[in-house]
């Protein structure tokens, strides 16, 4: 495997998430009952004319400039032409000629180093029916017909296995941020196809290539592309051609089997699509899409780390997961314990959420409720013990705010100096054995009598001042 390099170019198709499908009204749904999200464009009737999703147009725009891409400001699309059961149309709307973005480029992070992935076009499209395969039939829930994609295409520039994984792992943080799609790889909303070949190093010249489609996880990728170049190196070492073809990725044997070959491909017979004239885009509104893309995640990073003092870990863990990044940056307007918040977001929040698995959107929790509650501990009227009962209850109810909570509970700490020295004098009383140690013991001292009064009050004693006024009254009794 040394002796050859490993040569991979991926293609993404990416659901847009928009409220209606690309080129008709019909609603975008996922898990609905199937053939009920549909109209007379998605089904081809006599007569029917597709429409374009403006929303669809600047979701792709705003994807484009996130790429560093150009973007073509005159829309043109084309007909994909081919007789399927998941295109009742009988042709696919694309943009073969025309992508609306090209020659972009993507950092990515592997190992510690950055690569510069170079990106060779975007364009958009409509997707295909679903297909059901049970026993010997196949049913199609045309829901999905119609539903805006964007297809991202890399030029062959990944070089192993790590790096394609690298690369869509952060192709997927920014479609997730841009807000493009949701992409969700195991609801199909990002799709990812790989081409990988292999040849001899020092060689220019690309040996034929096999396509694995629709991987859907980032490890079904790393061992598809694994699994397919030790298939080729053997092959290449006893002198055999690779064929091209495509294949899919069986994850019970994880290990790629045939799907058809590559010289039975269709010829689709691309043409200008007759009933969606060429769109002129207006500069200026092109500028506004991309004024009014959301914040990316790589921008959200740096800031986390150098102005809210966030480590670098902590901050890639928020950053998984946009709910995540939204409750933590809203629970930050009602506090400056920036790494508090982190801090519970991803241990005990994140536990409950892992227990749950769902997202911390659906908890009742508030983000104030839980900033609230972090005020409250550096204010020294709960302490960080009391966060253990408290958070559950925010968690579940949002009725309450945490300071009825805590007044409730009557766990709210004793700060008041004469009110702890009222309860300290007895326990020094009784302990006056104890006292003859503090000379030479005086840490062994104090923390004996720190734990008798935490069990007087239930450890509701403030422990700073509680343990000043221990050190303050022991050492005026021994004198």
């Amino acid at each position: 495997m040394k002796n050859f390099e490993i040569v991979i170019g991926i293609e993404n198709h990416v659901e847009l998430k928009t409220k209606s499908k690309m080129f008709s009204s019909a609603p975008v749904s996922y898990g609905e009952t199937p053939n009920t999200n549909v109209n007379e464009t998605d089904m081809a009737y006599p007569g029917s004319l597709p429409t374009i999703n403006k929303k669809g147009i600047e979701l792709a725009i705003r994807t484009c400039n996130a790429l560093n891409m150009e973007i073509d400001t005159l829309v043109k699309f084309d007909r994909k032409n081919y007789f399927y059961p998941d295109l009742t149309k009988g042709y696919q709307i694309t943009q073969q000629y025309n992508p609306i973005g090209k020659n972009g480029k993507l950092n990515i992070s592997v190992n510690g180093l950055t690569k510069e992935v170079d990106i060779e076009r975007l364009h958009m499209e409509e997707d295909t029916a679903k297909q059901i395969h049970k026993d010997d039939l196949t049913y199609i829930d045309y829901n999905r017909a119609g539903t805006g994609l964007v297809e991202i295409v890399t030029r062959p520039v990944l070089r192993s296995a790590d790096e394609a994984c690298a690369y869509v792992e952060k192709l997927r943080e920014v479609l997730l941020f841009l807000k493009v799609s949701d992409v969700k790889m195991n609801e199909g909303s990002l799709r990812t196809d790989v081409n990988i070949s292999i040849r001899p190093f020092g060689t220019e010249e690309f040996s034929n290539k096999v396509e694995v489609k629709n991987l859907n996880s980032i490890s079904n990728i790393k061992k598809a592309i694994e699994f397919e170049v030790e298939r080729q190196t053997k092959l290449m070492l006893n002198n055999e051609i690779i064929i091209q073809e495509t294949r899919r990725f069986d994850d019970t044997t994880n290990s790629t089997v045939s799907m058809r070959s590559k010289s039975d491909a269709l010829d689709y017979k691309y043409f200008r699509e007759p009933n969606i004239m060429p769109i002129q885009l207006k500069k200026e509104w092109v500028e506004d899409c991309i004024k009014n893309s959301p914040e990316l995640a790589d921008i959200k990073r740096i800031k986390y780390v150098n102005d809210y003092k966030i480590s670098i870990n902590d901050a890639n863990i928020i950053l998984t997961s946009i709910e995540m990044t939204e409750f933590f940056e809203e629970t930050i307007k009602f506090t400056n314990n920036y790494t508090k918040v982190a801090n519970i977001l991803i241990s005990d929040i994140q536990a409950q959420l892992n227990n749950e698995n769902t997202t911390i959107d659906k908890l009742a929790l508030l983000p104030s409720h839980l900033a609230e509650m972090i005020n409250l501990v550096d204010q020294s009227v709960i302490s960080s013990k009391h966060t253990k009962t408290i958070l559950p209850i925010i968690m579940k109810d949002s009725s309450k705010s945490v300071i009825e909570i805590v007044e409730e509970l009557n766990i709210k700490m004793i700060s008041d100096e004469n009110e702890i020295a009222n309860l300290v004098n007895p326990i020094i009383e009784s302990n006056l054995e104890l006292l003859e140690q503090y000379s030479e013991r005086p840490e062994r001292v104090t923390k004996t009598i720190m734990g008798q009064l935490m069990k007087v009050t239930g450890g509701n004693v403030n422990p700073e001042t509680g343990m000043n006024i221990i050190i303050k009254l022991v050492e005026n009794k021994i004198k």
